[in-house]
């Protein structure tokens, strides 16, 4: 390697750093040495590189919310969903995997999709899975807009002003899968229209002002993303989302196909993913499919009793054995963890005990939603097989 290519100019993107931050900052250089020249476009901790303004940087000041730090800007700030990861973290961790250009990253959890969304952002493709609906629908817009000119959503839109073409809809839905393949227009007006109908509930306040003031707020950053496009190198990843029982769609995965695994595993009765997003689920469904769907939720907060922890862990376990399955040798699965009563220790005897070796632990202090401190362990997990 030519040394020169190696300044080591580097400009954090925060003189307030945490130790967690601090230590993940470091891992990520694994990809300045392998590719000094386009560390810029990937690293989440540093404003400039070699002079360079970071690509980071660059999405961090298109806002698309101002209440999650870490998680505000592009497509991530589009939707409020508990528990979900923060970009900037998502964006180390996969730089900390050093992967090759054509890898694929899977989330069998994939909530909002942070880890999709910061795939798609640094080249590669990725897979989610998710049993709640609105959590891959959200998926699916947030990913594939990226790749879109904006114009493409307000050319001939007035009938989705008219909130009645919802109300119609609704009544004619197709099953599920089949909404996920719509048109990607479609899919942003109804998406807006949903976060209208959570926000009447949850606010009280009115539907149709919701709906004017979310989709300005999306335009908007469609719009300044677009624009930055133009100016900068970048190649979006492509993203696959699947509605359904982790489990079983773990199994129509290859063997050792997937470079790269991060996600945090759902909680037993910790937080109702299903009752969280109830508003627009009714939307959707009707109450039958709406149980169906909590019954197959990993994490059920209705059944706390023994059988159900016993349940838990034994569907645990076989999801691990289906990673160690589908995942390449050598490759990084990468699990966070909440020490939730007392979580990190019965998941760490059933990583032991699946063939995973431990790379390294790195602990981290957050503070949740009701402004309490939190700690949350990230393990860096390889298998023996």
């Amino acid at each position: 390697m030519d040394s020169k290519s190696y300044k080591f100019d580097f400009v954090p993107i925060s003189n307030e750093l945490t130790e967690f931050e601090k230590s993940l900052s470091n891992l990520e250089l694994i990809r300045y040495i392998e590719h000094p020249d386009l560390f810029f476009k990937e690293t989440a901790y540093l404003k400039k590189v070699d002079g360079k303004e970071s690509y980071y940087n660059l999405f961090s000041k298109i806002k698309s919310n101002n209440f999650n730090k870490g998680s505000g800007y592009l497509t991530h700030g589009f939707d409020f969903y508990r528990g979900s990861f923060h970009g900037q973290l998502i964006r180390g961790l996969i730089n900390s995997c050093n992967l090759k250009e054509d890898s694929m990253i899977l989330d069998p959890f994939c909530g909002s999709g942070t880890t999709l969304v910061e795939s798609s952002l640094l080249g590669f493709n990725s897979i989610g899975i998710d049993i709640n609906p609105i959590a891959c629908l959200n998926s699916k817009i947030k990913t594939h807009l990226l790749d879109y000119e904006f114009d493409h959503f307000i050319q001939d839109n007035e009938r989705y002003f008219n909130l009645s073409f919802f109300e119609e809809l609704q009544i004619n839905l197709p099953h599920f899968k089949v909404i996920l393949d719509k048109d990607i227009k479609e899919l942003f007006y109804i998406f807006i229209y949903l976060r209208s109908l959570s926000m009447e509930f949850r606010l009280s306040t009115d539907k149709k002002k919701n709906f004017r003031r979310i989709y300005i707020k999306l335009i908007n950053v469609l719009k300044l993303f677009c624009e930055l496009k133009k100016d900068i190198d970048i190649n979006l990843g492509k993203s696959t989302i699947f509605f359904g029982d982790s489990l079983v769609e773990l199994k129509k995965i290859k063997t050792n196909s997937i470079d790269a695994i991060i996600t945090s595993p759902p909680y037993l009765d910790l937080i109702d993913y299903i009752q969280e997003d109830l508003i627009s689920i009714n939307f959707l469904f009707k109450k039958s499919k709406i149980d169906l769907i909590r019954a197959k939720s990993i994490g059920n907060r209705f059944k706390n009793d023994s059988l159900t922890e016993k349940l838990y862990w034994t569907r645990i376990n076989l999801l691990l054995k289906e990673v160690v399955r589908i995942l390449k040798p050598n490759h990084h699965f990468i699990l966070i963890i909440n020490n939730y009563k007392n979580m990190k220790n019965l998941y760490e005897r059933f990583i032991l005990t699946n063939n995973f070796s431990i790379e390294r632990i790195l602990k981290r202090e957050v503070v949740n939603i009701k402004k309490r401190n939190n700690s949350e362990f990230v393990y860096f997990l390889k298998t023996n097989i």
